[in-house]
């Protein structure tokens, strides 16, 4: 079992974003069960507080339900009883270490070095009001974090409307070069061959408000990868 612990201020916006959007992720992969994710605070502050209604509402847009949870304090321990730390900015950061007088075991990490952007930060939407950005921050450093501990690549079509977006984003995600074609037999040929051979896959499919022409080329995508024998089964 894996203990991650996400790491903000007041642990009612960042961190619990965190928590929940992971969860979702390694639950639809089918290894919920081989981790364990919960989020704390460096401060007291917001200590028993639920998690930021706007925080908790541009959750719940993304379908994930954060009904009880509550901030909870870091406490020195937490350095033993959980495998990654996870900081969302360098001054959690530095809290923890304080905390923990150091980091000889090297748990401590900055959440956006998983996300491909070492050294930034997941801006704290308490002071930005941008609470869809950080969500999005999340969702991208969440996606890392899973490659990272799993080897499945997050493929997320939620956000695409029509065909080419659903390329744009295979392509980001599998790193096309130009000169591959965007049709499905391009996509079985990637899958099949050199880099991506035995590599797995998660697909977030679009949502029932996406046009129908990007579900149904989606849910051809989706075939594509389950006859690739790429796609990680759905629980």
């Amino acid at each position: 079992m894996t203990k991650i612990l996400f790491v903000c201020h007041g642990n009612i916006c960042r961190s619990p974003a965190a928590e929940f959007v992971l969860r979702e992720m390694l639950d639809r992969a089918g290894l919920g069960g081989e981790y364990t994710v919960a989020s704390a605070a460096t401060s007291s502050e917001e200590i028993g507080n639920p998690v930021y209604p706007p925080m908790r509402k541009v959750l719940a847009a993304h379908g994930l339900d954060c009904a009880g949870k509550t901030a909870r304090k870091l406490r020195r321990r937490d350095y033993e009883d959980w495998d990654l730390l996870v900081g969302m900015d360098e001054e959690n950061l530095w809290n923890m270490r304080r905390l923990f007088g150091g980091d000889p075991e090297s748990k401590l990490h900055n959440f956006m070095d998983f996300a491909g952007f070492p050294g930034e930060e997941i801006a704290d939407p308490w002071y930005t009001r941008d609470f869809e950005r950080a969500y999005a921050d999340i969702h991208t450093a969440c996606e890392g974090l899973l490659y990272h501990l799993t080897g499945i690549v997050p493929v997320d079509f939620s956000l695409c409307w029509d065909i080419p977006t659903l390329y744009a984003e295979i392509r980001s995600k599998l790193q096309w070069e130009d000169w591959y074609g965007e049709n499905l037999d391009a996509l079985y040929d990637v899958l099949t061959g050199l880099p991506h051979r035995g590599e797995r896959f998660l697909l977030t499919m679009p949502g029932e408000d996406a046009p129908k022409e990007a579900r149904l080329y989606a849910e051809r995508i989706r075939q594509v990868f389950a006859e690739a024998h790429a796609l990680v089964p759905a629980e």
